[in-house]
């Protein structure tokens, strides 16, 4: 199949990669989300893909998309031979009934067949496409409930109500059921009593449920061909369309889903990092050690052996990170070395925040990003180099905001470990404040969870391959009618963005990214083991984050008593009280605590009242 030729991207070929481009066959909705935030908004930049590579996802979900189309060009067809057949049915009806001679045009049939006597379908108050069409919609009603069961359930709604939505789609499956041999009942009955003496009501709805079988064929054709566990990582992947707009899409896909930039809205300004997960912060004064003569500062902390010599240069944000990031270095280096854990692949990189109000391609000036609370553009427009994520503008922005605090331009540590094959994402963001003399300390962990189960089925429906083929008949029988109004409501989406995809963009208002799909993909449970796993890399990240703050703040001469005291109470949930004049303490679950005006008998100092001489 042709396609766009490009460098893969090391993401290409990762598990969640593989699912999510399963998830496009098994659920047309995801697919429809698909088209629809990568090519009907290309206005919006991609969300920061984590662990994915959403250009093959894409690549599979326009490939079922022309697939779908097909599927609904044939069916149509069977659906206007099957109207015709009524309509035919009831001209010669008519016809038979004025005799030789009478001249029956095409409104006389269509209106005996809606309004007049005539009836083909020995009773019934519809003709029989009509009366199909009606169990194909049920049929259609049936499977979407069913598909939101799963998600209704992972919306954590009351019980009664979950109960109930699971009752609708359990009704609306038995009913269309119902229907179904109502249909081939009557129709067997018409035989037999001579009031249906046509073959056409049963031809039709085999020819659909054979289109209907070709179709499902295919899906699993493809899912066997790229998509099982054995041939992922071997196979070659669909590509995307060439010509416009897919030359460009690709171009901005893939500069935008892994660079250490995006853009944000306030509202909602870490998309795609999943639920939050934990959130603390510290500030302390930055206080240097002297020796009891002013500006001297000790080359050793405490007298300890091997301490590390201080400077009087002043702690800067940058430093602060300089000397975190080692840390985790080393603690990646160290799990490669001793094991197995996924720490061994965490990654590390200084990731830029740009609020929104400005276009992908525009250019940003520096220095005008938080004096005016939105992007000052250069007035290159959308025509401009692709300024926002040049290599060049990345680094300059960085490189300014790193240090000035700002509100809207912010600069993170982003700490990420992909576990259990990227089903578990663990995000922890670390921010650093020098001002005023003050050391901010800011950490925001985020996990996305894993991909949801029904596409994790993608293995035991490929293990099941290839089926009997009566198995298949009977599913096609009962799926068919659903998989055309499937495909009918997809290709119309198809139609409806390539008719859209040639209007000019250059005047839409410059947008955010909105939608991760990784994230839109996940469930929000975790398993305990998952759970765990993710406790502890979030843990382990912070210890080493807390290690490099207190490296630096004793390189640069400064007490980190204040500082171990504020990590006691963050790390080990405890309190710390500095000073206390009075009041009285509790701890534990039980404790009560009394205050006295006057020290109990026996606690006194010796000399003071009540205390035992």
């Amino acid at each position: 199949m042709p396609g766009t030729s490009h460098a893969e991207d090391r993401h290409s070929r990762t598990e969640a990669t593989r699912l999510l481009c399963a998830g496009v066959y098994q659920d047309a909705g995801f697919r429809r989300r698909v088209i629809d935030e990568l090519v009907g908004h290309r206005e919006r930049p991609v969300a920061p893909s984590l662990g994915v590579d959403v250009l093959p996802v894409l690549a599979h979900a326009l490939r079922v998309a022309r697939q779908e189309t097909r599927t609904a060009l044939l069916m149509l067809a069977a659906w206007a031979g099957f109207l015709v057949s009524d309509l035919l049915m009831v001209w010669d009806s008519v016809s038979d009934r004025w005799g030789p001679g009478a001249e029956v045009d095409f409104g006389i049939a269509f209106e005996a067949m809606y309004l007049g006597q005539e009836n083909v379908t020995g009773g019934l108050w519809l003709p029989w496409s009509h009366v199909y069409a009606v169990v194909a919609f049920a049929l259609w009603l049936a499977a979407a409930l069913s598909e939101r069961g799963p998600a209704v359930k992972e919306l954590g709604l009351p019980a009664p109500v979950a109960r109930a939505a699971d009752g609708v789609g359990s009704l609306a499956t038995v009913g269309s059921l119902l229907l179904v041999v109502a249909y081939w009942y009557w129709y067997v009955a018409g035989l037999i009593d001579g009031s249906a003496q046509t073959p056409y009501p049963a031809l039709f709805p085999l020819l659909i449920a054979l289109i209907g079988w070709q179709h499902q064929a295919a899906h699993r054709k493809a899912l066997c061909q790229w998509l099982s566990k054995w041939t992922f990582r071997t196979a070659t992947q669909p590509g995307l369309p060439t010509g416009p707009p897919y030359d460009t899409l690709v171009r901005d896909i893939r500069r935008e889903q892994h660079a250490p930039v995006t853009l944000y809205d306030v509202e909602q300004p870490f998309v795609g990092l999943g639920t939050r997960k934990r959130s603390w912060s510290f500030a302390m004064e930055l206080r240097k050690v002297f020796d009891g003569r002013r500006d001297r500062i000790p080359a050793q902390v405490d007298g300890a052996a091997g301490a590390v010599p201080r400077t009087r240069e002043r702690l800067t944000a940058r430093a602060a990170l300089d000397l975190i990031e080692p840390q985790l270095v080393e603690l990646r280096e160290s799990a490669a070395r001793t094991g197995r854990d996924r720490l061994r692949e965490l990654e590390i990189e200084r990731f830029l925040y740009l609020p929104g109000g400005v276009g992908r391609a525009e250019e940003l000036e520096l220095g005008g990003v938080d004096d005016a609370g939105a992007h000052a553009a250069s007035g290159q427009g959308r025509g401009a180099a692709y300024a926002v994520y040049e290599p060049e503008q990345i680094a300059a922005h960085r490189d300014e905001a790193i240090d000035e605090g700002g509100e809207a331009r912010r600069v993170f540590l982003r700490v990420r470990i992909g576990g259990w094959h990227e089903q578990l994402v663990v995000t922890v963001l670390v921010r650093v404040h020098t001002q005023g003399g003050m050391l901010v300390l800011e950490a925001e962990s985020s996990v996305l969870g894993p991909i949801r189960k029904e596409f994790r089925g993608v293995d035991a429906l490929v293990e099941r391959l290839p089926e009997k083929w009566h198995r298949a008949a009977l599913r096609a029988l009962r799926h068919a009618p659903a998989i055309g109004l499937d495909c009918a409501i997809g290709a119309f989406g198809t139609l409806w963005r390539t008719v859209t995809s040639h209007v000019p963009r250059d005047e839409e208002l410059p947008d955010v990214p909105r939608v991760s799909l990784r994230a839109l993909a996940a469930q929000q449970k975790l398993s305990r083991f998952q759970d765990m796993d993710a406790e502890r890399y979030i843990k382990t990240v912070e210890e080493r984050i807390v290690g490099g703050v207190r490296t630096a703040l004793r390189e640069h001469g400064y007490r980190t008593e204040e500082f171990e005291q504020h990590i006691y109470q963050v790390s080990g949930g405890g309190v710390f009280i500095q000073d206390m004049s009075g009041g009285s303490i509790a701890t534990g679950s039980h404790g009560q605590a009394h205050a006295h005006t006057t020290p109990p008998p026996g606690t006194g100092r010796p000399g003071q009242e009540g205390h035992p001489a």
